[in-house]
C-alpha cells in the first residue's frame, strides 16, 4: 500500500536554499535582467514581507515583481546588493547584505527565506534594513517606561545542553531557555564575539561588552519570541517578534542572524535588526530619493 505522506522521505530540491541565495541576491541589481532571474525563481504563491516598508506582506509572483521594480526603479547603474553571510540551509536560509554603489557601501540589512518543498522556488521572504536613526540606549529607557511588569512567575525549566548546530542553538536559547538565564546565553558566546544591534551606531565587541548590552535590555515584561528559524549548521537566520506586556496592538518584528565559530561551535557573530517604529521610516524614504543606490544619508 502507498506510504503515508508524513512518512515519505523529503523530496530532493533542485537547488539548496543557500546556493539559491547566492545565485539570486549576490550582485543583484534589481534591473530588468536581475528581476527576470528572480522572477523565474519565485513560486506563484510567494509572500514577500519588507519590514522596513509600509505595504505589509505582498502575495503573488507578479505583485512581488511590481513591488520590487517600483522600489528599486531609481537606483543608479553601479548599484548592487552584496551578500555578506549566508545560513547554510537546504530548505530555508537567510543572509546579511549591504547595498553598494561603486566602491561606496550603504544601507545594511538581513533577510530570511523559505523554499517551496515541491518546486524548490522561493515561497517566503522577509527582509529588514537597518534604521537610519539609531536611538541606542534610549530604546531600553522607552521600553522600561511603557512595559507593564508581569506578575511573578517561575523561570522556565530547561535541561542544560550544548548545541553543535546553529539552528539547534537558536531553538535552545529562545524556545527552551527562553532568554531567562543570561549566564547560559553567554556560555554559548565566544570571547571575541561581534554583536551588531542596529539600534546602536557601533557593534559590541567581546563577551564583556555584549554582557553589558544584554543586561541593559533584560527588562521584565519584554519577551523575545522566535517565529521562523532557518536551517543551518554553521549559521542561521530567524524572524521574531518582541511581545510587550500591557501594550496592545502590533508588536515589534525583526530578523536576527547568528554565526558559529567553526571549532568551538560558540556564537561568534550576531546581527539583530528590528523593524522601524514608523513605517515607512521618514529618513529611509528621504535617503531613497537623495541616494537611491546606497539608501543611506
Amino acid at each position: 500500500s502507498p506510504q503515508p505522506a508524513s512518512l515519505r522521505p523529503a523530496r530532493p530540491l533542485p537547488e539548496r536554499a543557500d546556493s539559491l541565495v547566492l545565485r539570486l541576491f549576490d550582485e543583484q541589481r534589481f534591473d530588468e535582467t536581475g528581476l527576470r532571474a528572480l522572477g523565474a525563481s519565485l513560486a506563484d504563491g510567494i509572500v514577500w514581507d519588507d519590514l522596513s516598508g509600509g505595504a505589509g506582506p505582498i502575495s503573488g509572483r507578479e505583485a512581488v515583481l511590481r513591488f520590487l521594480a517600483q522600489r528599486e526603479g531609481a537606483t543608479p547603474a553601479d548599484f548592487q546588493l552584496s551578500v555578506e553571510r549566508v545560513a547554510d540551509g537546504v530548505r530555508s536560509s537567510g543572509f546579511t547584505w549591504t547595498r553598494t554603489a561603486g566602491k561606496s557601501e550603504g544601507l545594511r540589512g538581513s533577510a530570511y527565506i523559505e523554499l517551496d518543498p515541491l518546486s524548490g522556488k522561493l515561497l517566503y521572504v522577509q527582509e529588514v534594513a537597518e534604521p537610519l536613526l539609531k536611538p541606542g540606549g534610549a530604546t531600553a529607557a522607552l521600553l522600561k517606561a511603557v512595559v507593564k511588569p508581569p506578575s511573578p512567575t517561575n523561570a522556565p525549566a530547561y535541561t542544560r545542553r550544548t548545541p553543535r548546530r546553529a539552528d539547534d542553538l537558536v531553538r535552545y536559547l529562545w524556545e527552551e531557555v527562553q532568554g531567562s538565564d543570561m549566564s547560559e546565553s553567554l556560555r554559548l558566546f565566544s570571547e571575541d564575539i561581534l554583536y551588531e544591534d542596529f539600534n546602536f551606531q557601533k557593534p559590541f565587541e567581546g563577551k564583556a561588552a555584549v554582557q553589558a548590552f544584554l543586561k541593559e535590555f533584560d527588562i521584565p515584561g519584554v519577551s523575545f519570541v522566535p517565529q521562523r528559524i532557518s536551517e543551518g549548521d554553521r549559521a542561521v537566520a530567524f524572524t521574531w517578534q518582541v511581545v510587550l506586556n500591557g501594550v496592545e496592538g502590533r508588536q515589534i518584528q525583526g530578523i536576527s542572524f547568528y554565526e558559529l565559530e567553526p571549532a568551538s561551535k560558540q556564537v561568534s557573530f550576531v546581527r539583530d535588526i528590528p523593524e522601524p517604529a514608523v513605517r515607512p521610516a521618514p529618513l529611509g524614504a528621504l535617503a531613497a530619493v537623495l541616494r537611491p543606490g546606497l539608501r543611506k544619508l
